[in-house]
This record gives C-alpha cells, sequence and structure tokens, in this order.
C-alpha cells in the first residue's frame, strides 16, 4: 500500500510546475499553487462544487472508493513535496500563515487517511443518509430543465454510491470496525424514513425527495409536457437507483446488526488508544492527551457548577444543586408544549431574542456581516436523529440565507431557560457572524475560505454565548442559568468524550454522570452520549477552544492595560482580511496581535500546531477530509 501510494505521489508531483522566483515574487507563486490544488480539488468533489452554488457536476456524486482514496492520499503526498519547495523565509507574513496551515491541513488529512479503517463510515449523525437528501433538498435547485436531469441523474447514481459505501464498511468490519448496536439501529431508521411514502408506496404521502423534486419542478419555468416527462424520468430514477440504493444499505446494516456489539468506546478497535489521540489532535489542533481532557474538564464542571449555585441563592431556591437540576427539569413553566402552537412560540421568541441583539452588535464588533438569516424547524425526516439545532451557512453567491436549525421533535430538549444562549450561539454574534465574516473576506487563498476548525468554530460559538452579558443581557437570572447551563454540557463533554473512549466507561456510565451533573433531561443525555460515542473527539473541541480564546484576551487584558478594545480583540479573532489567526504566528509590529499572540503555550510548550487560526466557513464539524463524500456547509446539529 505505502508503495503504491508513494509511487501515485511522484506522478502528481510531476503534474506541478514551479514558475522562476525572477518571474514573480515568492508569495505569488505560492498564492497560485494553492489555487490549483483547490480547483483542482473542487473538480474532483462534485458535493463541493454543489455547495459552492457551481452548476458543474451538478449530475455527479464523489467518488468514495478505496481508489479514490488511494488516489487522495497521493495528491496529498505530492502537495507537502511542492508546498517545501517554497522559501518559506522569502514569504510575506501572510503567505506564512497560509503555509503553515495548507502544512498542517494536508498532514491532517494523511493522518486520518492512515486512520480511515477507524472511522465509522457512517453513523447516526453524519454519513450518506444525511448528505445524499441535504445535498438534493438544500445544493440542487431546478430552474431549468438541465438541472431537473441532472437531480434525475443524482437520484439514478445513489445506487452506485452506496454499494461504494457498503463495500467500504465491509473493509472496515474486516478490520475490526462496526460501530456500536445503538448506532446502527438509528441509521436504520434514518434510512428507512427515505424509502417510506410515493413512489416506493403509492398509498402514501410523498416521500421526502419525491416531494423535493416535484415541489422544485413546479415552480421552474420549464413547458409542461416537459414537466411531465420529467416526473416520469424521476419516478423510474426513484424506483430503480435511490430505492434499490437505500435498500441495499439497509440491507447491509439489519445483517451488520446481529454481529454488532454494546461497546462504546474506540478503545475496542484496532490501535484504539493511539486512534483516539489522533481524533482529540485533529479535532483541537493540539497534541492534548486524553487526560488532559478529562482533568480540565473536571476543573470546569466543578467551577460552572459554583456559578449555578449563586444564580440558586439569587432565585431563592432552598435546597440542593441537584434539587435545582429536577426544579428545572421538571417546572412546566420552563417549557413550550410538544404542539404546533407551542413549537410557534418556541420560534417566535428565539426570534425575538435575535432581533433584540442584533441593534447591540457594534458595541461587540467594528465589522458585521451582509449576509441575511433565518430560523427554521429541523425537517421531520431527520428530526429523530438529529442534535438540538444547527446552522447552514449562507451561499457563497448571496443567494441562501444562513439557516439556524431547531430541532422540535421533542420540545422537553428545548427548555425556555437555554434560548438565549442557543440563539446566540447558532446565530448572532455566534456561527452566523463568524461563517459571513468569513465568506465575506478578500485576499485570502480559497482554501482558507471554505475550510475551518472545529476547534475555533466551535470555540467561538461558546464564547459568543456569554458576549451578551458583557453588555448587559441575560438580567434574567434564568437566562443565565441556561448559558451555564449549556456551558455545562460543553464541559461535560470533556469528562464523557474521554471516559468513554480511553477510560473504557460504558454508554450507561456516560449517561449516568450526565444525568447526576447536568440539569438536561434524561432523553437528552442519551442522545448525548450517544453523539460522543460515534464522533470521538469532536465534542471535546468546544470547551477547549472557548477556554484558549478567553486566555487569550485575558493576556490581552494584562498587554494592554486600558487601551485594550473588546471590540478590536472580537474583529482579530474572528479575522479582518489580513489578521486572521491565533496562535500559529504572530502579526504585523503594527498591529496589537504581536503583543497578544505570540509564543502561545500550552502546558509550557511552544504550539507548533495551528490551534484557533480563522480558515472561513467550517466545515460544521464534519470529518470532511476523511469522508469526501460529506459536504462542506452541510446541518451540523452538533451544537
Amino acid at each position: 500500500m505505502r508503495r503504491e501510494l508513494l509511487a501515485a505521489a511522484g506522478a502528481a508531483l510531476a503534474v506541478f510546475t514551479a514558475a522562476p522566483a525572477s518571474a514573480e515574487s515568492e508569495s505569488a507563486r505560492l498564492d497560485a499553487f494553492f489555487e490549483e490544488v483547490f480547483q483542482r480539488d473542487l473538480a474532483r468533489s462534485p458535493l463541493m462544487q454543489s455547495r459552492l452554488g457551481l452548476k458543474t457536476g451538478q449530475e455527479s456524486w464523489n467518488d468514495i472508493s478505496e481508489t479514490r482514496r488511494i488516489e487522495d492520499a497521493a495528491l496529498d503526498q505530492a502537495d507537502l513535496e511542492k508546498l517545501r519547495s517554497f522559501d518559506f523565509d522569502a514569504l510575506t507574513p501572510q503567505a506564512q500563515l497560509s503555509y503553515r496551515l495548507f502544512e498542517f491541513n494536508t498532514k491532517d488529512d494523511l493522518t486520518l487517511f492512515e486512520w480511515r479503517r477507524n472511522i465509522y463510515e457512517i453513523s447516526h449523525r453524519r454519513g450518506l443518509q444525511r448528505t445524499i437528501p441535504q445535498t438534493l433538498i438544500d445544493n440542487h435547485p431546478i430552474e431549468t430543465a438541465a438541472d431537473a436531469r441532472a437531480y434525475i441523474a443524482r437520484m439514478r447514481g445513489v445506487k452506485r454510491l452506496l454499494e461504494q459505501l457498503v463495500s467500504e464498511m465491509a473493509r472496515d468490519e474486516a478490520a475490526g470496525t462496526l460501530p456500536p448496536r445503538f448506532d446502527i439501529e438509528k441509521v436504520i431508521g434514518t434510512a428507512r424514513n427515505l424509502v417510506t411514502g410515493a413512489p416506493f408506496d403509492e398509498t402514501g404521502e410523498d416521500s421526502v425527495i419525491w416531494s423535493d423534486f416535484r415541489a422544485k419542478l413546479d415552480d421552474a419555468e420549464i413547458h409542461q409536457a416537459e414537466k411531465q416527462a420529467l416526473l416520469t424520468e424521476a419516478r423510474d430514477a426513484m424506483l430503480e437507483g435511490f430505492g434499490p440504493g437505500f435498500e441495499h444499505l439497509i440491507t447491509h446494516l439489519e445483517s451488520a446488526l446481529a454481529r454488532a456489539t454494546d461497546e462504546a468506546g474506540v478503545w475496542k478497535l484496532c490501535d484504539g488508544g493511539a486512534f483516539y489521540a489522533a481524533m482529540l489532535e485533529s479535532e483541537t489542533t493540539l497534541p492534548i492527551t486524553a487526560e488532559e481532557v478529562h482533568r480540565i474538564g473536571l476543573a470546569e464542571v466543578d467551577r460552572i457548577h459554583e456559578e449555578m449555585r449563586a444564580i440558586m441563592e439569587k432565585v431563592g431556591f432552598e435546597g440542593t444543586l441537584a434539587g435545582f437540576f429536577d426544579h428545572v427539569r421538571n417546572d412546566p413553566r420552563f417549557y413550550y408544549e410538544s404542539t404546533e402552537a407551542g413549537r410557534a412560540a418556541y420560534m417566535e421568541e428565539m426570534r425575538g431574542v435575535l432581533a433584540e441583539i442584533k441593534p447591540r452588535l457594534p458595541e461587540l464588533f467594528g465589522r458585521l456581516p451582509g449576509a441575511e438569516m433565518v430560523v427554521k424547524r429541523v425537517e421531520p425526516w431527520l428530526e429523530q436523529s438529529a442534535g438540538t439545532a444547527g446552522y447552514f451557512a449562507p451561499s457563497a453567491d448571496g443567494s441562501r440565507p444562513g439557516i439556524v436549525y431547531i430541532n422540535q421533535y421533542d420540545m422537553k430538549r428545548l427548555p425556555r431557560y437555554e434560548i438565549s444562549a442557543l440563539a446566540y450561539h447558532e446565530g448572532i454574534p455566534g456561527h452566523h457572524l463568524e461563517v459571513s465574516l468569513s465568506q465575506e473576506l478578500s485576499g485570502l487563498p480559497e482554501f482558507r475560505s471554505y475550510g475551518g476548525y472545529t476547534a475555533f468554530s466551535e470555540g467561538w460559538g461558546l464564547y459568543a454565548e456569554q458576549l451578551p452579558k458583557e453588555i448587559g443581557f441575560y438580567q434574567d437570572p434564568y437566562q443565565d442559568f441556561g448559558r451555564l447551563s449549556m456551558e455545562l454540557l460543553r464541559a461535560g463533554r470533556l469528562v464523557v468524550d474521554s471516559g468513554v473512549h480511553a477510560k473504557r466507561w460504558t454508554r450507561e456510565d456516560a449517561i449516568t454522570w450526565l444525568d447526576s451533573n447536568t440539569p438536561d433531561s434524561h432523553e437528552a443525555n442519551v442522545i448525548a452520549a450517544d453523539r460522543y460515542i460515534t464522533l470521538p473527539g469532536q465534542a471535546t473541541a468546544y470547551e477547549i477552544g472557548k477556554l484558549k480564546i478567553l486566555e487569550l484576551r485575558a493576556r490581552a487584558k494584562e498587554a494592554l492595560g486600558e487601551a485594550f478594545s473588546l471590540r478590536a480583540f472580537n474583529d482579530l479573532v474572528l479575522g479582518s482580511g489580513r489578521k486572521s489567526a491565533i496562535g500559529i504566528v504572530s502579526m504585523d509590529s503594527a498591529n496589537i496581535s504581536d503583543v497578544l499572540f505570540e509564543n502561545i503555550t500550552i502546558r509550557g510548550d511552544q504550539i507548533a500546531t495551528p490551534f484557533f487560526v480563522k480558515l472561513g466557513n467550517r466545515a460544521r464539524g464534519e470529518d470532511h477530509k476523511a469522508r469526501a463524500a460529506w459536504p462542506v456547509g452541510s446541518i451540523s446539529d452538533l451544537t
């Protein structure tokens, strides 16, 4: 395998030719190389093309075969060799930053390639059973007959795509990797939802994709006779491609279910300990150990518990913290009813929270995005396996607004006391501000505009939950409790994630710990634990990210004294075109960041990895590097 990879890398390297240094600056040459790689990778990913609003390749799916993965890794190897041909010292500071980011990303891609047999191909939180419908529904408009035929071609192509997926899952199982039983059951449920209804069952309502296609076709300006022909073609594609593809997947999963176990942690996999360490570093971009993650989590939980006790006193509650948790879990005034009226009232309150903070944002930021944002409910076909909320980025061309998705399947998972913090995290000043500003930056290589790190994005989202408090929001002590409740969940993730994957906790151990230490309902804690089990390391990036931002801010205040500006700090963290990094390089001497961010350390050692670098539109927590079939920009629901 390695010999094959190196041979392919050598062939790929020959594609690039270096321009003479005298012809252009080293930085310009480097940017040209980045653009060449970006365009090459874009051409190899129809899903990324759709995500960016391009109609090239819209009839296709990504190739997820082992052959393609080896080719991709070979290209990564060649890219690294080419990168090292540039004179780092001759680059501008911004080009040096891009160099280091590209190097980190490519090395991380190769690390994930090496561990690909340990990474679940599919889980209830991510995978093709979600990517396929989300791409068709959200990223495939139908304006012309050509668009409709491309949509039909994609429906037909689902059969081949899912055959590839099943082949890769069989390879994983042969290597000893099989998701736990509960996870497979949930994936089967989602897949079944997609092949329920017409045209698979003519007695029922339209299935999810059939409904989407028909609605889009109705709205398109296409001659009626041609519409009728397209409907016939689409129905055939559903019955001959889409349906059989998902039935093939379901059959494989039902067979795998008989071989699955209840063992939760990745310690059960081949070299599971080393794999988990790799996932922690990939998600946080830090060389942090599982033991450190666990210790930090316990300390943060203790701190947040103390702050919660202060709020208990403020509202006059007499009793223990556990008793207060029971109080907020069970008092009906903290929840909207699970009715259409209750769901609508929740949405109205959240929109009100966002409307109230919007005019106050200039107190926290010097630059605001132009992209619009809407709040929507998670679609019924997905809500049983989706998380609490998520954010979907606006299209690059501005044709689609940013979308905050709220999962209203069970209103007990949406306590009213958390509504402010949830709105700030997913909307403004959280992900919508972060992502929209990123997309509006100019002068950066495109790989930086359309990539990202969980640690930065989710660290910012968590940091954004507390920012409004600094300008007078959270006057209601229960809303402030909700802010702490949401941070407590993120701190608890450090404990549970490392507990499951490094300390061999069972699924029941994880749920019991969450029940005992957080105010969330038991049902919500089951969902949370299941997420950490299937996405090892991902959830640790949130609290680790926020803590790093706060650490940097404290250092800034100490260094700058009265000259410190919260607005300037926030603008710097989010990036203002050419000041878009934290923790990788110092900025130019004219900027305060050389005081703030030079030689950032953790555990006494200088960080060599780009912790917290603002790269633009994130991958929403999805491991798009290891799984090219998952489009950048999909609903994360990884709050």
